[in-house]
Parts: structure tokens; sequence; C-alpha cells
């Protein structure tokens, strides 16, 4: 582990700039852009040491939300060609990720999630046929309710994950 860790070091860049170079700026553009600057610095510090660890919380709560999608529309019959489709594709997701065995870098785990979501968009296609798309309306009956109630406590579990690292961080220090 780096330490001091990345944030550690944004802070201490915002900390420098405001104590050392903002008072030498004159009021104006020029310091209004360097207090600019310094609050972007100290956000991305923020949550720079949280993304990691969230997006591999979201890429699991996904994954594991788009198997138990699969096994209830497996026990429908419903949607077949879909589920096989999923199920191939959470499959390829796997043997991408269990290649090196190591913690993956920010880049994949990032890439990881922008196809999970896809895959949950497809889902959602399916559920509503007033969404245009080849599988649209093709969850019907009480999969659909099933199906919608487990997407909506996800989308919940998802919006708290988010809140939790992005919430403004309050200290002394501002």
């Amino acid at each position: 582990m780096t330490k001091p860790r990345i944030g550690d070091l944004l802070n201490g860049v915002a900390a420098s700039l405001r104590e050392s170079v903002l008072p030498g700026i004159p009021a104006g553009p020029p310091r209004r852009q360097a207090q600019m600057a310094i609050a972007i610095i100290r956000r991305i510090a923020a949550v720079w040491d949280k993304v990691g660890p969230y997006l591999l919380q979201d890429n699991v709560d996904i994954e594991a939300t788009l198997r138990r999608v699969c096994d209830i529309l497996d026990r429908s019959g419903e949607a077949g060609a879909a589920v096989i489709s999923l199920r191939q594709t959470l499959a390829a997701i796997d043997r991408e990720s269990s290649t090196t065995g190591e913690y993956p870098s920010i880049a994949e785990l990032e890439a990881r999630n922008v196809e999970l979501q896809r895959l949950l968009i497809e889902i959602q296609e399916a559920l509503n046929p007033g969404i245009p798309g080849p599988a649209a309306g093709r969850i019907a009956g009480a999969e659909h309710l099933e199906v919608d109630s487990i997407l909506r406590a996800l989308f919940r579990r998802m919006l708290e994950r988010e809140a939790a690292i992005t919430a403004p961080v309050l200290s002394r220090n501002h």
C-alpha cells in the first residue's frame, strides 16, 4: 500500500496551494480559479481511495443480481435465448477477471461495471414493452414483478453506495 495514500497526497497539495499560493494571488478571476482548483482537488481526494472498493462492491452486487434474475427466468421458461446470452456474457466476464488473480485495476473495474450495467439495461428492456429494443417486454407475469422488485432493490443499493462515497466530507481544513 502506498503511504501516504493518493487521497492524502491530494489533500496535501490542496492545503499547500491554499496556504502558500492562494495568499499571493490578488482578488479577481485568477484567485477564483485557484480556489476552484483547490476545491476540485479536495473533492477528488475525498473519493479517490474509495473508488476501487466502491466499483468492486457494485460489480459483485450487480453480478449476483443478474445471476438471480437468470435463475428466475430459467424457472419460468421466459426469455430463453436472452437467459443463455446473459449467462454466456457473465461467464465471459468471469473468465476475463480471473486471469491474473490480482486485485483488478480501476480501469478493469470500470470496464466491468460498464459491461454489467449494459446487461442491466437489457434486462430492463425485457421488462418494459414501452422501451424500444429486441428484448422489449419479453418478461411478463409474476416473473416480471419479481425481477422488477429485485432490480429496484439493486438500484437502491447502488445509489446508497454512490452517495456514501460522494457525500461531502466536512473538516476543519476547508
